[in-house]
């Protein structure tokens, strides 16, 4: 997700941002939670920061699945963005920034968390009929590949 904006706008958009993340996990039902970074872990372009962390069962430790940051007008003073106001003044826009889900690591979350003894995964009620399924098992047959040219 990204925002270009105003100043007084960027605190409001980086919030919705991060209530649109937990509203996404909320409904694949993982256990998360939200961290509002120091400012020593934040990146050179970002003001503030949210990291959203999922619980990762199989590895008994959480994990980092999404992030959202506002860099008010770092990014845009590199880029040369700016807005006029309605009294004519010119000002460097505002950025905010969201990895709405860093997917290697969601599926890792939602597979852990959903795994039973055997192998299969459970889906989460929203994923069923993306996926038109609601497990996922394992593959008995290893699929085997076909060479179609080699270069």
């Amino acid at each position: 997700m990204f925002a270009v904006c105003s100043e007084k706008q960027s605190e409001m958009v980086l919030e919705s941002f991060k209530d649109t993340e937990m509203c996404l996990y909320k409904q694949l039902n993982l256990k998360f939670r939200v961290l509002d970074m120091p400012p020593n872990e934040l990146g050179a372009s970002a003001f503030q920061k949210y990291d959203i962390e999922a619980w990762l069962p199989g590895r008994q430790m959480w994990g980092e699945i999404s992030s959202c940051s506002n860099c008010t007008d770092y990014q845009a003073k590199r880029l040369n963005i700016k807005y006029k106001t309605k009294d004519g003044i010119l000002k460097y826009t505002h950025t905010v920034n969201g990895t709405a889900a860093a997917i290697p690591r969601l599926l890792i979350a939602l597979i852990e968390s959903n795994k039973i003894e055997n192998g299969t995964v459970y889906l989460p009620e929203e994923l069923r009929n993306i996926l038109n399924n609601s497990l996922l098992t394992r593959n008995k047959v290893v699929p085997s590949l076909k060479l179609i040219k080699h270069f």
